[in-house]
């Protein structure tokens, strides 16, 4: 028989009143008598509740044993019959030690049927139960054993998480923690509006300016068409052909340089080389010609040595970006004669010169011997550029389109551009708006101007903080009249929020096998027009059990927690493990944002049982009714349970 009792010592003269209810189990055609608890709080200021409650067990030790050894065996010693007697559950708020003592209440009835009872109490978790012996003895002389559990924690908090690498831990999908250290937002992505100038669709308005063949360049007149020769002035990458004439110096360039021929006065030479021999010389820059080139003619002066030839034995040469060309492979005469060879375009590039590569091109020739011991001569080489003049407009200018107004843009992060060629004399410069009438520079002054160089360069527009669907350029271009620049393409890279992501927490464990009661999920957050952040959880006995586990809302799985301070689905109430999902929405140009969650959760402490695990007893003799009157040999167990 075992009843209990539950007391509250934070002030001494409050205690916590007991009501025992008894309940009637019959056993083995004897009766065992159990004492099951119900709790009374007494309404005082301090504290507002119970912190610990004290209940026997559904199930207690078998003492009918007792007498049927007796009558079957006539056995009056024995084992104290084994068993759980009471359970002690702390409440979650509780922190501190517990004293619970254990009372005999009916000795006297019992000593009329053992001359000895002694019984061993062990309580999980307790001090004693660390000691040696684990146990205390309950007799029929001291009537009380005290059991004690020490530094008992709180069951109740809260699972927060606020700082970055709180929420790095995560599985982001399309979400940024980076950005922002302490928020979760939708991360963004880079994207661009090209402008090739292959025909004028992204352009608004134009002045004096020509838009076509992937360029834009000022408009020009042409006027007459002129000649400018090009002469050697030193050796280039090739001197190959074996002698020159006079052998001092050893140069070559310098043997065939003369503004009128010379003849056989100065010549380079191959006599004995079957295979072709080569030289390329340096050729002066170009100093009157300008505007459009019309092609590019080498001239070379060339003869070979007494006889008829029988094979051919000249051609022209020439390098220009790195590769080199030849002319028409040709069979000179023993006279010098001049010879020439045409090229319309750079061979190179497919496409009209530029006075660039004039000024880069090498020149020269290609030798070898007429017959065996019959040589070839080369006396003179020059280049002639073959050019109209052009007179380009003093300035001009491009204004786009609103190059975004297909487009989410969260921000406008660059303009890059390609500017083949601004030579001395002309400019280009930039500024950019977002309605078309007031316009700035890359660092935010009003008309100011951003200067173009040369190649491919990227302005960084993010000091503008411009964001939206609208965005046009303004282009001025200058010249001296006599070249233009020429601006060849132009990106505008601008950056987009994903309009959905989300963001999956790490796995939380509460840290114990409890009753857990998961209570409210609180949050931080922003939301900006059509934006939208909302939230499920999904909890799990095991942290392996979490994978599988089903998301769900404050009433199922097809709803969301949206609004702060909502009290979690019960659905997840007993489970150890919890995770959380935010799901992001946005158009694109804003984002949401996440700032902090926590969510709640308490549970019953640990049940602690306190149970007899074992003993001995004797009995007064092997006969009944020999026993005082009143006798039993069920022990009534009384338990106290007082915080210290």
């Amino acid at each position: 028989m075992a009843h209990s009792n539950v007391k509250e010592m934070v002030k001494s003269k409050f205690r916590l009143l007991i009501a025992l209810m008894i309940a009637l189990v019959l056993s083995s055609g004897s009766y065992a008598y159990t004492f099951t608890t119900d709790q009374v709080t007494v309404g005082v200021a301090e504290p507002l509740g119970d912190v610990v409650s004290c209940n026997a067990t559904e199930t207690q030790p078998d003492w009918s044993t007792v007498l049927s050894d007796l009558s079957s065996e006539g056995k009056t010693q024995g084992e104290v019959p084994a068993g759980d007697i009471f359970t002690i559950n702390p409440d979650a708020s509780f922190g501190g030690d517990i004293i619970a003592k254990v009372y005999l209440s009916n000795s006297g009835d019992l000593a009329k049927a053992y001359s000895y009872f002694n019984a061993k109490l062990y309580l999980n978790g307790s001090v004693e139960s660390g000691g040696t012996p684990s146990y205390r003895l309950l007799t029929l002389q001291n009537g009380e054993a005290t059991l004690t559990l020490e530094d008992l924690s709180p069951v109740s908090s809260a699972w927060t998480e606020t700082s970055q690498a709180d929420f790095a831990d995560s599985t982001l999908n399309q979400v940024d923690v980076n950005t922002s250290p302490g928020d979760v937002i939708l991360s963004d992505f880079s994207d661009n509006v090209t402008d090739s100038f292959a025909d004028q669709t992204k352009i608004a308005s134009s002045a004096n300016v020509t838009v076509s063949g992937g360029q834009v360049i000022l408009n020009s007149t042409s006027g007459s068409s002129n000649n400018e020769t090009l002469r050697p002035t030193g050796d280039g990458d090739e001197t190959t052909i074996e002698g020159v004439y006079p052998i001092t110096p050893s140069t070559h360039w310098d043997k065939v340089d003369d503004v009128t021929s010379d003849g056989n006065n100065t010549y380079v030479r191959t006599l004995s080389s079957t295979a072709w021999t080569e030289d390329l010389y340096q050729i002066a820059n170009h100093s009157t010609g300008s505007g459009q080139i019309n092609y590019v003619r080498v001239y070379a002066v060339a003869s070979h040595e007494t006889s008829s030839p029988l094979q051919n034995n000249f051609r022209i040469h020439i390098k220009t970006n790195g590769v080199e060309y030849n002319g028409t492979e040709l069979t000179t005469t023993t006279s010098y004669t001049t010879y020439s060879y045409d090229w319309n375009t750079n061979p190179q590039t497919g496409s009209a010169w530029t006075w660039t590569e004039i000024d880069n091109i090498q020149a020269g020739v290609s030798l070898t011997r007429a017959k065996n011991n019959v040589g070839t001569r080369c006396t003179q080489v020059y280049v002639q550029v073959n050019y109209t003049e052009t007179s380009y407009e003093p300035s001009g200018t491009v204004t786009s389109t609103n190059l975004l107004s297909a487009d989410t843009v969260s921000s406008i992060d660059s303009f890059d551009y390609t500017a083949s060629v601004i030579p001395s004399g002309t400019s280009l410069k930039v500024h950019f708006s977002q309605n078309g009438t007031s316009w700035y520079n890359s660092s935010g002054t009003l008309n100011g101007w951003d200067t173009l160089s040369v190649g491919m360069h990227s302005i960084d527009l993010s000091g503008l903080g411009w964001s939206g669907s609208n965005f046009y350029y303004h282009i001025l271009f200058t010249s001296d009249t006599v070249n233009t620049p020429a601006l060849d393409e132009i990106v505008v890279y601008f950056s987009t929020y994903y309009s959905s992501g989300d963001l999956t927490s790490s796995a939380f464990d509460t840290g114990y096998d409890l009753d857990w009661d998961w209570g409210t999920i609180s949050f931080t957050i922003n939301e900006p027009s059509t934006t939208n952040i909302q939230y499920q959880i999904r909890t799990a006995a095991t942290q392996s059990g979490l994978s599988s586990a089903t998301w769900y809302g404050p009433t199922g799985t097809s709803d969301y927690y949206t609004t702060s301070g909502t009290t979690v689905n019960s659905v997840h109430d007993s489970d150890r493990w919890i995770q959380y999902k935010a799901y992001f929405t946005g158009p694109g140009d804003y984002t949401p944002t996440f700032s902090d969650i926590s969510i709640t959760y308490s549970a019953q402490s640990a049940a602690y049982t306190i149970e007899i695990t074992g003993g001995s007893y004797a009995l007064v003799s092997d006969n009944t009714t020999e026993w005082d009157t009143g006798w039993t040999t069920t022990p009534e167990f009384f338990c106290e349970v007082t915080p210290r």
